[in-house]
């Protein structure tokens, strides 16, 4: 993993930051989500293709296969990796870091901390059939599972 943005680090966060972090979920996602993101990103290596949040300004951190590469990078205006945060020479790399990265984890990356990161639960949204980058589309997934939990 090549990281071209400096993770950020709980020591400088203030304390409400603080508390967020230590709320966020610190589960791994694991081998079997990471190779299965691997391969819905293989399966369509363009920018479109990526796991991104596609809306005006900031969109957050995003997923992608760009000039060959896996790479997380920054979205703006629904438009990424760029600047891109880390890219990885090989498909056994990546699979090997997102496993070991959780919520908590991934809100490190990029700019600004904990702002549209990936989650588990966008993993998993980019992993259905009807996956759009879409931001109202993402918040209609999380209702829709919310009513089935319940």
């Amino acid at each position: 993993m090549k990281l071209h943005i400096p993770e950020l680090t709980p020591d400088k966060f203030l304390r409400k930051e603080l508390e967020i972090y230590q709320n966020l979920d610190n589960e791994n996602f694991g081998e079997q989500l990471a190779l299965r993101v691997a391969q819905k990103l293989k399966a369509n290596p363009t920018e479109s293709g990526g796991l991104y949040h596609a809306h005006r300004d900031y969109c957050g951190m995003g997923l992608y296969i760009h000039n060959g590469k896996f790479t997380l990078g920054t979205v703006n205006d629904g438009r990424g990796p760029y600047p891109i945060v880390a890219d990885f020479d090989t498909e056994a790399a990546f699979i090997s870091w997102l496993a070991y990265e959780s919520d908590q984890s991934m809100a490190m990356y990029g700019e600004q901390f904990n702002n549209q990161t990936l989650t588990k639960l966008r993993l998993e949204w980019f992993l259905e059939e009807d996956y759009s980058s879409v931001w109202n589309a993402y918040c209609f997934y999380l209702r829709k599972r919310e009513e089935t939990n319940r």
